[in-house]
Order: structure tokens, then C-alpha cells, then sequence
């Protein structure tokens, strides 16, 4: 065999395992920005990669994630509403549905609604045989002021009193999912009426998921918060 023929041999394996070490290089890359940027680039770069599907799956998640955060800072029902059509088996779909369903019940709530709770709270605990102790008002934040954090909310309502009123219930009802959690009523606003969304902070996602789980278990609204994209 000739000097050239062994120099081919041995530079074709060679040139498969650089082409291999550098997609994998590409894809860690890739992963670490985890942006629709990096993942769009590796899949120009490397068309026939194994990895593509992994990719275009991270690049519709992104996309996802972007329209909630889109639809959660408009905050209105026509957001929620269109971002459940175009994602209705999305990782946020339930959500959406939850929060749309919240700003119809603000709407109903604007009047009789909301006396009609709290005294059907008040006969709940006096057929009980006691009290249930009252929670320290919480007095109404700006929607600026819950930046930044994770959250769980757990109802809107027309009245910053209203909300108040259903955090102490929801304490009593629950079983212990709220203990250690601190209420904020955040004012916004629907269909061009004031409403208050009864939210509480929490560390993280993973936190708001379980309380959110906790209090869907006994049939209790609840939706996670999520802080707004820096």
C-alpha cells in the first residue's frame, strides 16, 4: 500500500472524530446559552446531527416560555385567551385557563358576589363552633412591587377586603399548604374595572408548583407566578 493510500486511511477516521467531538462541543455550547440563538445556530452548523430533535424541541419550549411571559405581563383575559390558542396543550395551558376563568369570576364578583362569599364564610365558621382567627390585613401592593419573584396566586377579586377575606379562609381550609407563606394583594385591572389579585411569595418554581398542586388537590384555585424576563 503507498505512502498515500496509508495517509487516507488513517486521516478518514480521524476527520469522523473531529467532525463528532466538535458537534458535541456545539451542542454543550448550545445548552449552556440555552437561548433560540444557540440552538437555531446548532442546527445550521450541524443539519444531520442526532441532536437536532432535542434542539427544535428546546426552541418550541423558548418560543412557549416567551408568550407566557408575554401574555402574564399584559395580564388580561384577551392574552390569556390567545395564548391558550396557540399553545392549548402547552405546558401553561391550564394556567391560562385558571387565570381566564379568575377574570370572569372578578367580573361576577363586582357586586353582590363578593357579600355573598363573606357571609357564607362567617355561617362556615360559626356552624363550626369557633372563630376562625382573622388574618392581618394586607394592604394592596402595585404590581411593580411583586417583581422578581416567584409566586403562587390564588384568586381576583373585587376588593382589596375581598381578598383578605379569602386568604384567611383558604388557611383554614387547606391543611397547612399556606404555612410560612405571607399574602400580597396586587392591584390590577379588567375589562376597565380595579381588580386585586390575591397572591403569596415563594422561593422558586419548583415551591409554587407544590402549593399550587397542594390547593388544586382540595379543589382550590391557584396558578404560578412567574418573575418577569430579565
Amino acid at each position: 500500500m503507498s505512502t498515500r493510500a496509508l495517509v487516507t486511511v488513517f486521516a478518514i477516521p480521524l476527520l469522523v472524530l473531529s467532525a463528532c467531538s466538535r458537534e458535541k462541543s456545539d451542542w454543550r455550547s448550545a445548552q449552556a446559552a440555552d437561548s433560540s440563538e444557540s440552538y437555531e445556530q446548532f442546527i445550521s452548523t450541524h443539519p444531520d446531527s442526532t441532536l437536532v430533535a432535542n434542539a427544535r424541541e428546546r426552541l418550541a419550549q423558548l418560543s412557549e416560555e416567551k408568550d407566557w411571559r408575554s401574555a402574564a405581563e399584559a395580564d388580561t383575559r384577551e392574552s390569556y385567551q390567545q395564548f391558550l390558542a396557540q399553545y392549548p396543550a402547552g405546558k401553561w395551558a391550564k394556567e391560562a385557563q385558571v387565570r381566564i376563568d379568575n377574570f370572569a369570576t372578578a367580573g361576577a364578583s363586582a357586586g353582590a358576589g363578593d357579600i355573598g362569599g363573606s357571609t357564607a364564610a362567617t355561617a362556615s365558621a360559626g356552624a363550626a363552633g369557633s372563630a376562625i382567627p382573622e388574618a392581618p390585613p394586607v394592604a394592596p401592593a402595585d404590581a411593580a412591587g411583586a417583581a422578581g419573584l416567584y409566586g403562587v396566586q390564588l384568586g381576583a377579586f373585587s376588593t382589596a377586603e375581598r381578598a383578605n377575606e379569602e386568604w384567611t379562609k383558604l388557611q383554614a381550609q387547606t391543611q397547612g399548604t399556606l404555612d410560612g407563606l405571607a399574602p400580597r394583594v396586587v392591584v390590577g385591572s379588567a375589562g376597565g374595572k380595579t381588580i386585586y389579585r390575591l397572591q403569596a411569595e415563594v422561593r422558586d418554581e419548583v415551591q409554587a408548583r407544590a402549593v399550587c398542586g397542594g390547593l388544586k388537590a382540595v379543589a382550590k384555585p391557584c396558578v404560578v407566578v412567574l418573575p418577569p424576563a430579565h
